[in-house]
């Protein structure tokens, strides 16, 4: 059952200064990263261009059942100013609500190193700067360090200077992306493009290029919760439901132009043989060596938009779990500017010894982003089930409603088995490990551990889980690439 269902939420913040325009570069600065400048290959290499179209129509349609889940929550229970941690937590209990937090701010920690690692691995392609090699050399950490803490920094200054920022990086963002559609869609050749609906059996049935697809595509969405977890500093709420659908609607055409645009360009094989970051491949083929040079530059700015938006959203999520007595009450502080700066500070730390680990060992480290990357996605699965069960327990059910609260369901298990059933196993490792703040958190409190039996039956689950991994798949848990 879950707890404190029907209380209301009273946050130790004062600053209301997030605008519509704030919520919406928040929530594409941090899903429009590296990713969408490599769709084309990363989608080619598994399907035709007639399956890559179904998939995003697909996609489209769980993206936006998921974005209204979002807003059906806000506009039923504004009074949930936590965001996905405060959906898992009202509708499932406290217990849930933490792993929900530990998940997505774990995977917060590791995809900030990730950008980081990206940023200067990208730099490494330029001849001025090839001492960084692949990202995870002595070189490269010392200026990912720099990074951290120059994030750090700015943030430290304010939520709302730092917003400020990111508007900024992501209106850059915007005009790059827009740009480069419209030279794609410039070289767009049609009869190359009718050459490539061919069907390619290579890749197995329409399904199974169709499920490649979304699932190659699934990560570009990923921070579409990003003004939910602000919701404590928006202006108005309504700018939450707004920003949140706009930006589903913005990322959805970006990414499937992009992915299927190049097939009018170049073909199917050509497409599969491009190197990272993809559209840079692209761009050369119309206008030359220099132009993949200006989209690598391009990608750098888009991962430090990233890499800024990911850090506010895992320091503001520790520090909502932390304000409801889920984490421990360090997380809680907050400077003279209403930033959490001890969660700032201990995400900033956090972000540090991932990077660290990468340059001692980078195969490990690859697996674990694999690993955490998942951990995100059982958030977005609590927040669909969430608003389905105000639906049902309404007092007159919306059928309208109740029929994209299904959708959202159904695409929710979906994102899930994407992650990969084996690390969403494997993932019991971290959450005992989170458990370990949650027994402190309750502890300081005086709380009992467990509210209630099930959430006591949810504890050994994990526990037993846990153990069979260990058993079965030893090497996995320190390296989860290695797992059959």
């Amino acid at each position: 059952m879950p707890a404190n269902s029907n209380s209301t939420e009273t946050l130790p913040i004062n600053h209301r200064d997030l605008s519509f325009i704030a919520l919406f570069s928040l929530i594409f600065g941090s899903m429009m990263g590296s990713g969408i400048f490599d769709v084309p290959q990363n989608v080619a290499s598994g399907a035709g261009v007639v399956a890559i179209s179904i998939g995003w129509i697909i996609t489209t349609i769980g993206v936006f059942a998921l974005s209204w889940s979002f807003a059906y929550i806000t506009n039923k229970r504004p009074d949930i100013q936590s965001g996905i941690y405060g959906y898992a937590r009202y509708g499932f209990g406290n217990y849930v609500g933490f792993n929900s937090a530990w998940g997505y701010a774990l995977n917060c920690l590791i995809a900030n190193a990730s950008y980081l690692i990206y940023i200067c691995a990208t730099l490494g392609n330029f001849a001025v700067f090839k001492f960084f090699g692949k990202g995870t050399n002595f070189d490269s950490v010392i200026l990912e360090s720099i990074l951290i803490w120059g994030v750090f920094f700015i943030i430290k200054r304010g939520i709302h200077e730092a917003a400020v920022v990111n508007v900024i990086i992501t209106v850059a963002k915007i005009l790059i992306l827009v740009a480069l559609i419209i030279i794609f869609a410039i070289a767009f050749n049609w009869h190359q493009f009718m050459l490539n609906l061919s069907f390619e059996p290579k890749f197995g049935s329409v399904f199974a290029q169709v499920k490649s697809t979304m699932l190659v595509i699934v990560w570009n969405f990923t921070g579409i919760e990003a003004a939910c977890i602000f919701a404590l500093r928006a202006k108005r709420q309504k700018d939450i439901i707004k920003a949140t659908m706009l930006g589903a609607f913005a990322v959805c055409l970006l990414c499937s132009l992009v992915s299927i645009l190049p097939f009018g360009i170049m073909s199917g094989a050509e497409i599969r043989s491009l190197s990272t970051p993809s559209s840079a491949g692209i761009l050369i083929k119309i206008y030359g060596l220099f132009s993949g040079e200006i989209i690598r530059l391009a990608v750098v700015v888009s991962v430090l938009g990233a890499l800024l938006a990911w850090t506010m959203l895992t320091a503001n999520m520790f520090f909502l779990a932390a304000s409801d007595e889920t984490m421990p009450k360090i997380f809680t502080k907050v400077n003279q500017r209403d930033v959490p700066i001890n969660a700032l500070f201990i995400s900033s730390i956090g972000a540090e010894l991932f990077i660290i680990l990468a340059y001692f060992t980078n195969e490990v480290y690859l697996g674990m982003i694999q690993l955490a990357t998942s951990l995100i996605l059982l958030p977005y699965l609590l927040s669909t089930m969430f608003a389905l069960k105000l639906v049902i327990t309404d007092k007159k059910i919306d059928i309208l409603s109740f029929i994209k609260g299904i959708l959202a369901v159904l695409y929710g298990i979906w994102l899930v088995y994407s992650g990969g059933l084996k690390f969403l196993i494997l993932s019991s490792v971290l959450y005992l490990i989170g458990a370990l703040f949650y027994f402190v958190a309750r502890k300081e409190y005086k709380k009992r551990v467990f509210a209630n039996k099930w959430e006591f039956l949810l504890f050994m689950v994990f526990l037993l889980i846990t153990i069979i991994a260990v058993v079965k798949w030893p090497h996995a848990i320190l390296n989860p690439a290695l797992m059959n």
